[in-house]
Formats: structure tokens, C-alpha cells, sequence
């Protein structure tokens, strides 16, 4: 009789892509209600860890004012900057004004949306669930899968396990290189979605892999899309400004 793993060392197991973890969550009676709450408890760390990280930024930052005084007193001593003055006087004053604008030089988003976003984040975490996970279900379905939609749910759930790399927000300016958390939790998700849809629906590698990345890639190509045709409606409309003008 196999013994079903705690949740601490099934989530281990999935940020380990163990696919002994993935094949317990799919056996599981409630995989689908442990795989709820794994998504939304992730989702609320990661958020937290987010929160306790801003506010240990906004405690060490620079003086957003000190920071704009030294760069209005660096600028006023360069040759430049006073042969700009002297062809046009209104410069300084939007300069000033753009450098003394509050949160010019804060490092960090405030605190209150700070909070905000650690509260939205479990709710987007199950929203993401839920649609990738159907979306990998239909996807596995059509190559020839064998799991329930429910199984199918299980497995993703514990996939999410790789947004835990978010945790390390908790340390003030971890992130120097923005976005690259989200790179690396993206693809170490997408390497454990695979072993979970692998595990749950016994697809050869190759199905496997293109129920996978079957989602990403539509969402590519639906931001791609969105993107041209923001760029055609902007287009045509400065093309009728400048006709207009005419």
C-alpha cells in the first residue's frame, strides 16, 4: 500500500520534478481540493514574501529628495547644462519639476500597492490554475491522454510549486535583473507541468512536450496579435491626424 507524502514533501517533490510526487497527487482521492489550496497557499507566500521584500526596500532606499538635489546641483556645475539655460530658461523648470515629482526616485511601488498586490496574488495564482490546467487537459486529451480533468488539475497544482521561487522577493533587491524571476519560474513550471501531464495521462515525450507548450504558445501569439493590432489602430490613426492637417 503506498503511503501518500505529506504536503510539505509533495510540494519538495515537485520543485524536485519527482515524478513519484506527481503520481500520488494524481492518485489522490482530493487531489483536486489539495491541489486548491497548494495553488492559493503558494500564491499568499510569494506575496507575502513579495510585501516583506518592499518594505525592507522603502526602509533602505536613498532619500528619493537627497537624490534629486544631487543630481540638480551635478547638472547646474556641468557647461552644457548652463549653455542649454542660456538658449532655453524654461528647461530648468521642467527639470526641476520632473525631478522633485514624488516617487521620481523611489526604488519601490508604495506600500499600500504593495499590499494590494499580495492580496490579488493567490487569486491570479488560482485563476492561472485553472485555465492553464484546462487548457494542458484538452491539449493531452487530443494527443491521446488517459487522466480525468480532475487528475489533470492535480498534477498542474502541484506544478505551481515552482512559483515558489518567488520567495526569495523576501530579500530586499534580490531581483536585479528584471523579470528573470519570472523567466525561471516560467520554465522550471513548464519543466514540471510536463512531468506532472506526463505522469498523469502516460503520453509518449513527444506529445507530452506539445500538450505542454501548446498554452504558451497561443498566448504568444495572442499577445503578438494584440500587439499588431494596437500598432495598426495607432498607425491609422496618426495617419487621419496627419491627413487632416493637411
Amino acid at each position: 500500500m503506498d503511503v501518500q507524502p505529506s504536503l510539505v514533501r509533495l510540494v519538495v517533490g515537485g520543485l524536485l520534478l519527482d515524478p513519484s510526487a506527481y503520481r500520488a497527487q494524481r492518485d489522490h482521492p482530493a487531489g483536486v481540493r489539495r491541489g486548491l489550496v497548494l495553488v492559493l497557499l503558494i500564491g499568499l507566500l510569494v506575496g507575502v514574501a513579495a510585501l516583506i521584500g518592499d518594505l525592507g526596500e522603502s526602509l533602505t532606499q536613498p532619500d528619493p529628495e537627497a537624490v534629486s538635489e544631487v543630481i540638480l546641483r551635478g547638472l547646474s556645475r556641468m557647461p552644457w547644462y548652463q549653455e542649454a539655460l542660456e538658449e532655453n530658461p524654461e528647461l530648468a523648470v521642467s527639470l526641476e519639476q520632473s525631478l522633485t515629482q514624488p516617487g521620481a526616485f523611489s526604488l519601490t511601488p508604495s506600500l499600500l500597492s504593495s499590499l494590494v498586490i499580495t492580496l490579488l496574488t493567490p487569486f491570479f495564482s488560482l485563476l492561472g490554475w485553472l485555465i492553464s490546467g484546462t487548457i494542458v487537459h484538452i491539449a493531452a486529451k487530443a494527443f491521446g491522454g488517459a487522466a480525468s480533468f480532475g487528475q489533470t488539475l492535480a498534477v498542474t497544482a502541484l506544478a505551481s510549486s515552482a512559483s515558489l521561487l518567488g520567495l526569495v522577493q523576501i530579500v530586499p533587491y534580490a531581483e536585479q535583473l528584471p523579470g528573470a524571476l519570472g523567466v525561471a519560474s516560467g520554465l522550471l513550471g513548464l519543466l514540471a507541468t510536463y512531468v506532472g501531464v506526463r505522469e498523469a495521462h502516460g503520453l509518449p515525450a513527444w506529445r507530452t512536450f506539445w500538450a505542454v507548450l501548446i498554452g504558451p504558445l497561443l498566448l504568444m501569439l495572442l499577445v503578438v496579435a494584440l500587439y499588431c493590432c494596437v500598432v495598426f489602430v495607432f498607425a491609422g490613426a496618426i495617419g487621419s491626424l496627419a491627413q487632416g492637417g493637411i
